[in-house]
């Protein structure tokens, strides 16, 4: 076994695009080995699938959902724990180049100071629209930005390795000997906006970010560009979460006074988003966290 570093795939419910990535990480030459799928309580056969096509991968079942983070967590564990040295976390719904992995450890080889690495991301089909560039916080608005979104690769002429403030959660290289400083992902937030906080949590330790844009992966962007009540509602009380845990006092009033806005707009434009909103405003302040119960949100 190769113990330089092991990729780490979350599926749930979404096995044929789990299959074109572990695909894409086969034409690269990346060995079976290197590979890890956390299955996440699907609710259809992606289990069984995963298993007919990839019977010589490692695939750790779960017996409930965990959530983006407590399934990547399940897989920094166990990279850890069987000596690696680097764990990469890589959206299920993404494509690599070639050469994407190799360059990306070969970069955080050379650069020993950098606890986090990441590559540059675009989209697809689109492949020369760039989803990521390198990225940074913005603490005022208690978020985060990427860097060149919906430019044009060969328009920005920035191919430079840089140290940025924000990587994104979707192709995240992590250096496990800094582990024990910079810790696993908050499973409160289960899903969206952990990658912001794991780089607030990662800059507030002194611990540098690696933006390498010679490594290349692709991004199917899965429902990401549409506003659902469950995204609005994760939303919502995971930027309170995030606010309270990495920005200053001036991001909370911000966000109140945007949040406040838009929920006056949806009460008479939108009541299911409004809902969605007003939970996501409740649970955060009864410090309910994890996965949300869709019976309740759609009632």
């Amino acid at each position: 076994m190769n113990l330089k570093f092991l990729i780490v795939l979350v599926n749930y419910n979404n096995w044929v695009d789990t299959s074109e990535c572990v695909d894409s990480l086969k034409n690269a030459g990346i060995e079976i080995s290197n590979i890890l799928i956390i299955e996440n309580d699907s609710e259809n056969d992606s289990f069984f699938q995963l298993q007919r096509l990839f019977p010589d991968i490692k695939i750790l079942k779960q017996n409930q959902n965990k959530g983006f983070s407590g399934g990547n967590n399940i897989g920094i564990s166990y990279a850890l724990h069987h000596h690696f040295e680097y764990v990469i976390l890589l959206n299920n719904d993404t494509l690599i180049e070639k050469d994407a992995i190799s360059v990306l450890i070969e970069k955080m080889d050379i650069h020993k100071e950098a606890t986090l690495g990441t590559g540059q991301i675009r989209y697809y089909p689109d492949k020369n629209k760039i989803w990521y560039a390198g990225g940074k916080l913005i603490r005022w608005r208690g978020l985060a930005i990427h860097n060149f979104e919906n430019k044009y690769a060969d328009e920005i002429n920035h191919y430079k390795d840089e140290y940025v403030t924000f990587a994104s959660g979707c192709y995240l290289c992590i250096r496990i000997s800094d582990i024990d400083i910079l810790g696993l992902l908050d499973e409160k937030f289960f899903l969206y906006l952990e990658d912001i906080e794991y780089s607030a949590r990662a800059v507030r330790l002194k611990l540098k970010i690696l933006y390498i844009p010679s490594s290349v992966i692709y991004h199917k962007c899965r429902g990401e560009r549409q506003l659902k009540e469950q995204t609005l509602y994760y939303a919502v009380r995971n930027r309170n979460l995030l606010i309270e845990k990495s920005f200053p006092k001036i991001a909370r009033i911000y966000f109140l006074i945007v949040i406040n806005l838009k929920m006056i707009f949806w009460f008479f434009k939108n009541r299911k988003l409004y809902n969605a909103a007003k939970m996501g405003v409740l649970n955060y302040k009864e410090g309910i966290f994890g996965e949300i119960n869709l019976d309740l949100l759609n009632g």
